[in-house]
């Protein structure tokens, strides 16, 4: 009877799957007694076309370790497959290397591997395969977001309570800049006082006190150089709305026009109404 044929990594000698998922120990610590992390991988498979994770070199493993980074998986598989990038839980476009955060327990990322020969050896990695998670010398870290441990705890007790004299400098650096934006926005302001530009207008600014409210720089408006030298002398008709002052000296003087001449109507019509005897106030 002919060899059943059998699904690849499914053989006996292969890793142990469960729900599809191969199963592969990883050791933390140089020795026997280390405690011992299971990761789930299988091939990623979709139903579109993805450029960045491709189907026949993509492994999509699961239940990583919250301290995992892009260059710990490469450690990881040394000596069985070669990874051109990690993107982990999904996320297209970041940087895992640089990440600052940890991921979250059970955290998941897909592996795409170099060359499509390399998903064959990881796929069929043997039975009683034990992988050494990578350790971190703390001499070999020099950024401080890859930290762990004690380290990453005291390096982030330090980052929320920075010393004195950092904090002075920092503010002093923020204040010179102020300092510096501010001269140069009244530099600009008085720069443009009484200058008349090509169409023979001049911005006029009008200074106030330096408030709450107010920087001391007031409102500009444009005029002409004929007006700005006589701006100190006579006062504009100011504005209301659409009208100006005279107009509004107008309109009220219509109005009692107006009303005048509705109480002289009044009065002869009651004075008819007498006449006729019809006149009754109540």
């Amino acid at each position: 009877m002919g060899n059943k044929k059998t699904k690849r990594g499914s053989s006996n000698n292969g890793l142990e799957e469960i729900g599809g998922y191969k199963v592969l120990p990883v050791r933390f610590g140089d020795d026997s007694d280390g405690a011992t992390h299971y990761l789930y991988f299988r091939q990623h498979s979709t139903t579109k076309e993805d450029m960045l994770r491709p189907t026949d070199r993509t492994i999509f493993m699961a239940n990583l370790p919250a301290d995992a980074t892009e260059r710990d998986i490469r450690r990881l598989f040394q000596g069985v497959a070669r990874v051109a990038r990690v993107i982990f839980n999904g996320a297209v476009g970041q940087d895992p290397v640089v990440r600052s955060q940890l991921l979250v327990s059970g955290s998941t990322a897909h592996i795409v591997l170099l060359e499509v020969e390399e998903l064959d050896s990881v796929l069929s990695m043997k039975a009683g395969t034990i992988r050494q998670w990578p350790a971190r010398d703390a001499e070999d870290v020099t950024d401080p977001r890859e930290y762990r441990g004690l380290a990453r705890y005291i390096y982030e007790h330090r980052a929320a309570r920075p010393p004195a004299d950092m904090l002075r400098s920092e503010v002093d650096g923020f204040m010179s800049k102020f300092e510096e934006a501010r001269y140069e926005r009244e530099r600009m302001v008085a720069q443009q006082h009484n200058t008349a530009d090509a169409d023979g207008f001049v911005t006029v600014v009008r200074r106030g006190r330096h408030t709450k409210n107010s920087d001391g720089t007031g409102s500009v408006v444009a005029a002409s150089v004929a007006e700005a030298r006589a701006a100190g002398e006579k006062k504009t008709e100011v504005v209301f709305g659409n009208m100006y002052r005279f107009q509004m000296r107008e309109r009220k003087t219509d109005q009692l026009a107006e009303l005048r001449q509705k109480f002289e109507e009044d009065k002869e019509r009651i004075a008819r109404m007498r006449q006729a005897r019809k006149f009754r106030p109540f």
